[in-house]
This record gives structure tokens, sequence and C-alpha cells, in this order.
């Protein structure tokens, strides 16, 4: 009975949204691509898709299941399964995602704006000094509803299970800070995490916009599942993105963000940046602080301003998937700091270069990013989207 009883609810739910779209309207596709970056060095990336056909026009991306997985020579690997509907159902946008990743050189180079210790890392020998290991199985839910115009509330909550540990064999930065008592050592633990917002997007395109502003300002408190060292935290976070077509085939695009937290946050949640979608991770790295190593710089406030000039080099605009190549050249500043520290340009941190895109869908991107920071000098890494 109960089994009928759900049968009847999904398709009270999901039926009619279903049933409304032709079969052909629905397309299955794969796709597999190696990736580089300072911390996992090569790795082999793949997603297996079933996705509406995309609208003609500039809507937001197309409704998507996926299922993605992940594997480096480092020996870092995941899987993840969501569902992403923007459009689908009038007026919400619905995300569904689960995750489980095992990382083996999740970057840890100590708390705020500190310096990196090149002697430390050349004596270490196999143990990677500025390395821990972290796994992490995820749980996230979100929605947005157009509250009227391009305005949007949104409403989400996270729930991760975490098992962070100093990588064994040697010393680490993060070994010697549980040792000195800067962060706590974490073993496992679990933490639910509840998100609210608003949103102002008035974009042409979502994944590769030449004209219009994005808005965000969302807030997210932490439900006290941490352990009484982590009873409870709140972080915000406000950003504003703006796009200028200068000409056909031009585009200056801006960001400006602004994160902050109150409370006992341990490290490995301030890695993870507060997003108003998907999840991300670091402050630096190819959607951050470009040019600089990957999750170089960790505290719990942050802020970040970016300009790039994008040029589309090749535009074939095919109504639902259009075909383009970008050039791009970018520059990024940002800064960390700590609780009850104030922010202080003298640890301004930045990062300037080029990069190319070749775009096969509305939503779908590759490239590469070439440029040089005071901190890690000239950095190579692949894109799979624009920063911003």
């Amino acid at each position: 009975m109960s089994r009928t009883l759900a049968a009847v609810l999904v398709a009270a739910l999901l039926g009619r949204p279903l049933l409304a779209q032709r079969p052909e309207e629905w397309r299955i596709n794969w796709i597999a691509y190696p990736a580089y970056n300072t911390l996992e060095r090569v790795s082999l990336n793949g997603v297996v898709a079933r996705r509406h056909t995309p609208r003609p026009g500039p809507p937001l991306l197309t409704a998507s299941m996926e299922l993605q997985g992940k594997i480096s020579t480092s020996g870092t690997r995941g899987i993840t399964a969501l569902f992403d509907a923007p459009g689908y159902w009038p007026r919400w946008r619905l995300l569904v995602m689960g995750s489980a990743e095992r990382t083996t050189r999740a970057p840890y180079y100590g708390l705020g704006n500190t310096s990196l210790d090149d002697s430390a890392e050349a004596a270490n020998g196999d143990v990677l000094f500025y390395r821990y290991r972290l796994v992490r199985t995820t749980v996230l839910a979100a929605a947005q509803r157009r509250l009227g115009g391009p305005v949007r509330a949104l409403a989400g909550l996270q729930w991760r299970h975490y098992r962070a540990q100093p990588d064994g064999g040697g010393a680490t930065r993060l070994g010697e800070d549980i040792t000195a008592g800067v962060v706590g050592d974490t073993g496992s633990t679990d933490n639910l995490e509840v998100r609210a917002g608003l949103l102002l997007d008035t974009r042409d395109e979502e994944g590769s916009p030449s004209r219009g502003v994005f808005l965000e300002a969302v807030g997210a408190h932490g439900l006290g599942t941490l352990g009484a060292e982590f009873s409870n935290y709140s972080r915000w976070m406000f950003g504003a993105r703006g796009f200028l077509p200068l000409g056909e085939q031009t585009t200056l695009a801006g960001r400006a963000q602004y994160e902050f937290a109150n409370g006992a946050i341990p490290f490995f949640v301030m890695y993870e940046r507060l997003t108003s979608w998907r999840p991300e991770d670091g402050f630096g790295g190819s959607l951050t602080l470009r040019a600089n190593l990957p999750g170089r710089w960790l505290a719990p406030n942050r802020a970040l301003t970016s300009v790039d000039l994008r040029y589309k080099r090749i535009d074939i605009p095919f109504p639902r998937s259009p075909v383009r190549l970008w050039l791009l050249a970018f520059a990024d500043a940002g800064v960390v700091w700590l609780d009850g520290q104030r922010p202080s340009t003298h640890n301004l941190q930045g990062g300037a270069g080029v990069g190319v895109r070749a775009q096969y869908s509305k939503s779908g991107m590759f490239g590469i990013d070439l440029g040089y920071s005071r901190d890690s000098k000239l950095e190579f890494a692949t894109a799979f989207q624009f920063a911003y």
C-alpha cells in the first residue's frame, strides 16, 4: 500500500511535466575529457546525461539528469548524480544532488595569508606538506522561485559527512597546525546547513553571458551537527556580476564578491565557498583567483574582484546549441582574513593571464588558462566554464 501511495505521489509531482514532453525532446549524451591542475595533476572526467532539448533564445540552461565521474593520477576519485531543472516548471528551478568523493590531495596551506615554506615541502619526500586527505559524502537540495521579473528567491539545504585527516607518513602543514591547536583534529563528522537568498538575473545567457547583471545575496546557517566545538555558525555572501557588450563580438565582464562568517567554522567548511546553486570549492583556482594555486587561501572571510575581456573569435549561433570559440584576458584580486582581523590591501593577492574556451552548447565548454601571480608564479590549468 505504501509503495502504491508513493508511486501516486511521484506521478502527481513529476508525471505531468514529463508526460507533457514528447519523448524525442529528451536526449542522452556523454562526454569524457582530461583535466590538469597543480593539485591533482592529470585527471579523467566523464559525464553521462539525459538532457531536455534546449529551447531557442536566451533562457536559462536546459533541464538535465547527470551522472558524473572523476579519477586522477593522484588517487582522487568521485561520483555525482544530479537533477538540475531550470525553466522546466513555470516559475521554479530545482536542484537535487548526491555525491561521494575521496580527495587525496585536498589543499591546506594554513589559515589566513600564510606564506609557503618551500624547504618543508622539499624535505618531506613523498608526503606533500600542503595536502591532506578529505572524504566527503553530500546530499544537496535547492529550489529557486521567480517572484516577478528577474527576481528569484532561493532556499536549500546541504548535508555532508566529512573525514579530514593529515596525510600519513610524514609532517604536513595540517598536522603541525593540529598539534599547535590552530585547528581541531576532525576525524569523522557531519554537517547540516540551511540556506536562503535573493537573486536578480538579467543576463542574456547563463553559461556565456554577453549583457546583463546577476546580483546575489545568500545566507547560510550550520545547525550544530558538527559537535560542541562547531555547534553553530552563520555565513553570508553578496555578489555582483555585470556584462557589457563592446560591439558584436566583445564583452567586458566584471565581478565583485564578498563572503563573511561568524562562529567556529572548521577549515574543511571554510574551503567550501557559499554559492547560490551548485557547490564550488577553494579560494584560488579557475573560478576565483586565477593563476593562483587551487585552494591556496583559506579563511572564513574573503573578498574578490575580477575583470575579463572576452572575444568571440568564432560564433555559430545555432538557436539550441551555439558553437563558439572565446578568447579572453583576465585579472583578479582578492583578500582573506580571520575573525578579529580587518581586510588589508597589504594582504591583497592577485593574478592575471589569458585563456581560451571552446563552447559546444549553452553550458558546455572546455578551455585552458595561462597566467601569472606573485605567489605561484606561472600557472597553467584546464577550465570547464567561465569563472563567472
